[in-house]
């Protein structure tokens, strides 16, 4: 007799579906071990940081202290001095707008604009977002480490993204602060 036949009869019912709701999370915890595992290398040519004009999508969270919030996203570059970045909380209900053009960057709220500096960090995303050097932000996201001493930069996985390799997984840090990028799709125009 097994751990769940003998408490499958009508006097433990209860107790038959945590047994098996156990066992089904050990199972999956062991299926899931190594997975962790990233390529840190780019298997071909890496995409170019300079790169003028490209778009990404996939999730982000920021995390700070012991707060951590997460959205969908889509980064669109049109040229080097050019940045539209659409966030989207869970079941995309809202979303906010990070639009940079040059040293300006704004922050769009449905019918609400103001510039991002102007935004209270009162949030992890908003902290994260109000103290972001959008200049490297686009960089970073191919893939260039970061240039200072305030940030860090690590690609910690790389995905084939046709003719290059491209980041899959972003961390980028700063005092107490972590953002985690993961980029589902790239797109790169023109191609060389």
């Amino acid at each position: 007799m097994t751990l769940l036949s003998r408490y499958r009869h009508r006097e433990y019912p209860v107790l038959a579906c945590y047994a098996l709701a156990a066992a089904l999370l050990l199972i999956s915890g062991c299926s899931t071990v190594g997975s962790d595992r990233a390529d840190t290398k780019p298997a071909a040519n890496a995409v170019p940081t300079d790169l003028p004009r490209w778009s990404a999508k996939g999730k982000v969270s920021f995390s700070l202290g012991d707060e951590t919030e997460a959205a969908r996203f889509q980064w669109r570059r049109s040229d080097s001095q050019t940045d539209v970045v659409t966030l989207s909380g869970p079941f995309s209900l809202r979303s906010q707008i990070v639009e940079r053009r040059g040293d300006t960057v704004l922050w769009r709220d449905g019918e609400q604009v103001q510039l991002l500096s102007q935004l209270n960090p009162d949030s992890p995303v908003t902290a994260a977002l109000v103290s972001l050097p959008y200049e490297s932000m686009g960089s970073w996201l191919l893939g260039a480490s970061a240039d200072g001493q305030e940030w860090q930069a690590v690609v910690t996985a790389w995905q084939s993204a046709p003719p290059w390799s491209a980041p899959a997984k972003v961390t980028i840090r700063s005092a107490g602060m972590e953002i985690k990028v993961i980029i589902s799709q790239w797109e790169f125009s023109p191609l060389p």
